[in-house]
């Protein structure tokens, strides 16, 4: 599917014989789909159930699309997360994700040698779990206080999910916002109806 510029958001590369799909995000959605399609034909995906399946359906089983288009770069991850943990889902359910964890604070960046053996050494001797469930809901909690300490939000939001039996487009028309942002703000905020 061919787009005039690059986009940002979340995207999916299904397989329509299975109907499973990979679930990802980009700030450059067409470079990052080429490279998934890239190292799958050279056969050194790193994900080997996506690996496996494309080996043996071959490439025109498989297409892609554009989902969601994100204008904040931060809400990718937890966009991307929705998807994951199965609070929102495509026709394709079954995912071929391996992990239901999409934060990765060392996008595009490398640790020095020296760097990345104090972490070693530290996490040999911490206990702490930076990746549990409990850490992310403290930090996405915090995320959400302070969205919700903003009423022109809360009104909007309020608005998107007291109203799930208009589309999407209807209540963009309705607060002048379009329809991938209405979509974006239902996926994130359902869940939380009556919370706020």
């Amino acid at each position: 599917m061919p787009y005039a510029s690059e986009l940002t958001g979340i995207y999916k590369v299904a397989n329509r014989v299975t109907g499973h799909c990979y679930v990802g995000q980009s700030t450059r959605i067409k470079k990052r789909v080429h490279e998934h399609f890239r190292l799958l034909r050279k056969n050194i995906h790193p994900n080997p159930e996506l690996q496996a399946s494309f080996n043996k359906h071959g490439e025109q089983a498989f297409y892609w699309s554009l989902e969601v288009v994100c204008e904040d770069p931060q809400d990718l991850d937890q966009l991307e997360e929705i998807f994951l943990q199965g609070h929102a889902w495509f026709d394709e359910k079954k995912l071929f994700n391996i992990s239901d964890f999409a934060k990765s604070p060392m996008k595009n960046r490398q640790h020095s040698p020296e760097t990345r053996e104090r972490i070693s050494c530290g996490r040999r001797a911490a206990s702490f779990n930076y990746a549990s469930s409990g850490y992310r809901k403290k930090l996405q909690d915090a995320r959400l206080k302070q969205w919700l300490s903003k009423p022109d939000f809360v009104a909007k939001v309020r608005f998107i999910v007291d109203n799930p039996s208009m589309s999407y487009a209807e209540r963009g028309r309705v607060l002048g916002m379009d329809t991938s942002s209405i979509r974006k703000l239902a996926l994130r905020y359902s869940p939380l109806k009556g919370t706020f």
